[in-house]
This record gives structure tokens, sequence and C-alpha cells, in this order.
């Protein structure tokens, strides 16, 4: 297969799956086959590598999906818009957010000419980042969508000062503690009230309770620490992956 046509169906495979809630394998399945095939008739096809990273998150597998994304990036190589936003996402979700910086660097040197396009991982590089302010650099842009405004309240209300270092000591926890699990990250908005990050990962809900108590104690246990009271509008959530909506589903609730 050349690898033009392998770009072209591994595209079309990726478009049904961002269709598709996480929970819906009996579809997820057959597509992974389909991605594995274009894979073994062109074996330099890094889309088709994007698409399977994409069904092992879906799937509830980092372990393989971060196999995967160290295979993508050790060939490297120029990559379309799409297969750039996808794979950033792939990252990010991941954990791997000093991988999805260097990917989008350029893009967030022009935020403006990319800001439709990679708005959701745009977005989600800055709260996994800990940059704030990059945030809120987005958050003053006019395409942003208003029912976003909550988000650019939030970091406006903590890049300027040092609760934004507390912002980031959480975030730290979180990662440091879910690098084994965590195959998403989201984040929902309340009005009023904050910004909530859902963290979805590879365990059972007895586990996930588990480890949110864990994180719980080791974020108040930092708070405590530094003799403050924790960020009052700042909350997580967590789940097992396949309760993660469909990819398209969750960009609009966000968009």
């Amino acid at each position: 297969m050349e690898k033009e046509e392998a770009r072209k169906q591994a595209r079309l495979i990726i478009d049904e799956l961002l269709e598709y809630p996480f929970s819906q394998t009996f579809d997820i399945l057959p597509a992974e086959q389909k991605l594995k095939e274009i894979y073994r008739q062109c074996p330099d096809s890094i889309n088709a590598l994007i698409g399977l990273m994409l069904v092992n998150i879906m799937l509830g597998n980092p372990s393989n999906a971060l196999a995967l994304s160290n295979k993508i990036w050790s060939l490297g190589g120029e990559l379309s818009s799409f297969f750039e936003l996808i794979y950033c996402d792939n990252l990010l979700n991941l954990g791997e957010v000093e991988k999805a910086g260097i990917l989008l660097q350029d893009r967030l040197n022009h935020i403006r000419d990319n800001l439709q396009s990679f708005y959701m991982v745009m977005v989600k590089y800055a709260l996994l980042s800990g940059q704030l302010s990059l945030l809120k650099q987005i958050g003053e842009y006019p395409e942003v969508y208003e029912q976003e405004r909550p988000l650019f309240d939030f970091a406006a209300e903590h890049a300027l000062n040092m609760s934004v270092k507390d912002y980031r000591a959480v975030i730290k926890i979180m990662t440091d503690n879910l690098k084994n699990c965590l195959c998403a990250w989201e984040y929902a908005l309340h009005e009023g009230e904050g910004v909530e990050l859902l963290l979805y990962t590879s365990l059972d809900v007895p586990q996930n309770a588990a480890m949110q108590e864990q994180l719980l104690e080791k974020i108040n246990g930092y708070f405590l620490s530094m003799q403050q009271p924790p960020l009052d509008d700042l909350f997580f959530r967590m789940f097992n992956i396949k309760l993660h909506p469909a990819w398209l589903e969750n960009e609009d609730d966000q968009a």
C-alpha cells in the first residue's frame, strides 16, 4: 500500500473513531484491526500508528498507547494538521505534556492563526502544563467561545499571583500518581464555582475511588505544608475510561 493511500484510509477510520463513545468496543475493536492491517501493508505509516494510539487510549490500554507514542516520536516526520491535532490530544491525555508542548510550539507562537482548529488542545495544554498565563492569553482573543468564560476567569484569577504555583503543584501530584493508569484528561466548567478536571483512567470504580482519596490526601498535605487553604475553585473527579464520551461530543461540549 502506498503511503498516501495509507494516510487516507487511516483518516477515514479515525474519523469514525471520533464518533464512538469509548464504551463502544464492538466498533472500536474492528477499527483497530483495520489500522493494524494498514500498518502491516505500509510500515512507514505514522498516521496508522497515531490511530492505533487513539484506539489504545479508548480501550484503556495506556501502556500500549505510550509505547506507540514513543515509536511515533522516534520516527518523526511531517504530519498534516488533522493527525497533528489527534497526536497532540493523545499525548496530553497520557500526561506527555512536554512532548505535546514541543509539537505545539509553532502553533502557540501564532495563536490567532491556529485558534479555530487547535483550540481544544491549546486549552488542554495550557491547563495541564500549568501555564495559566497562556490560558489567560487564549481567553483574550475574541474568537474564543463565550460559554468557556469561567475557564478564562479562572486563569485570570491565578495566572499573575502565587496561586499559579499551587495550581502547578496540584497538577504535578496528579500526573506523578496517575502516570501508569491515566488515559484521558478533560475539564468541566461550573459558573461561579471554577474548573473541574475530569480524569479518566484504566482503573475500575473501587480503584478510582481509592486513588481519588489518595490524591486528595496528598493535595491537602501540600496545602497544609504551605500553611494555606486549598484552591476553592479547582475540583476533580475520576472515572473509568469507558465512561468517556465520543471525542467529537466532548469537543462540542467544550466548544
